[in-house]
């Protein structure tokens, strides 16, 4: 190997260093504004959970209005 390829294994190795380093404190800032991001205000807590799933709405009954052959 010579000096040129070297050096750039070195470069590359820290690249990924710092990569790792970065990804990491990015995943520790997420999970910490994570946390706060779940903390509800009481108004919001009072309102009942709408049901998740199928609903057929106005626009799904035209749907199927203009599916019928």
């Amino acid at each position: 190997m010579s000096i040129k390829d070297q050096g750039a294994k070195m470069s590359r190795r820290g690249f990924l260093k710092g990569a790792a380093v970065v990804s990491g404190a990015a995943a520790a800032s997420a999970l910490s504004t994570g946390a706060a991001a779940e903390v509800t205000p009481k108004t919001e807590a009072a309102q009942p959970e709408k049901s998740k799933g199928y609903h057929e709405t106005a626009h799904i009954r035209e749907y199927y209005a203009k599916a019928r052959f």
